[in-house]
């Protein structure tokens, strides 16, 4: 069987006076959890003539070209599905590629600021967290999120409770996905923790960090279930 072909989305990094390279990443549990699951992975790169991005994961106003569109396309045509990263910057041509991949009903699974690209590409945004409560920087640190009966995570789960980790300085008021997409789990203070679109293959956005909860079972599921819809 035909390993299915994944594009990771690089992500740009901002820049350090100790630094004199630029660097656009993936995050490389991702790319395993990928490979664990069956399928191969790639980087697709920015196709703007510019070092300089983005700098926060707020709004980005760039406007690409229709070539700079055209060569971001040539690199989707690669690819069976995408992962669209978490980071503190989110750029114009995530987006891009988000738009595309939904309208040619190309799975896609976003993660942190991937779930809120999801979200910038159907049409509407997230807030910034002013409290900071949902940024825990503690790989250990766990909080539950209830689960919505009847969608794609509550097949990968197995249940109605998650327990899950919280990097994020972006939250989500369930009034910013009425009429975009269907919320799947919700914080215990009401936020939206995770999206779908029931009219697509596959189009699943969390706010935590499944690469980092790896060995859980429904970490494996979800990856899973993702390489399986772009075969």
């Amino acid at each position: 069987m035909r390993k299915p072909m994944i594009g990771i989305i690089g992500k740009v990094q901002q820049p350090t006076e100790q630094d004199y390279w630029h660097h656009i990443d993936i995050v490389d549990e991702i790319r395993l959890m990928l490979h664990r699951s069956g399928a191969n992975a790639i980087m697709l790169l920015p196709t703007q003539d510019t070092l300089s991005f983005n700098d926060n994961d707020v709004w980005d106003p760039t406007v690409l070209s229709e070539e700079e569109l055209t060569d971001l396309y040539a690199q989707m045509d690669l690819c069976d599905g995408f992962v669209v990263q978490g980071g503190n910057v989110s750029c114009q041509y995530e987006i891009e590629i988000v738009k595309r991949a939904i309208a040619q009903d190309k799975p896609v699974l976003g993660i942190c600021a991937g779930f809120n690209n999801i979200l910038r590409a159907l049409g509407t945004n997230i807030i910034e967290d002013e409290t900071k409560a949902h940024s825990v920087y503690d790989i250990n640190y766990r909080h539950p999120v209830t689960i919505v009966e009847g969608t794609k995570l509550h097949e990968f789960a197995g249940g109605t409770t998650l327990m899950v980790n919280s990097f994020h300085t972006m939250i989500c008021p369930a009034e910013n996905v009425t009429g975009y997409a269907k919320p799947s789990s919700f914080s215990e203070d009401g936020l939206v923790e995770s999206i779908e679109l029931e009219n697509k293959t596959f189009v699943v956005g969390v706010k935590w960090h499944p690469e980092q909860m790896r060995d859980e079972p429904y970490a494996k599921a979800l990856f899973q279930a993702f390489t399986d819809a772009c075969r």
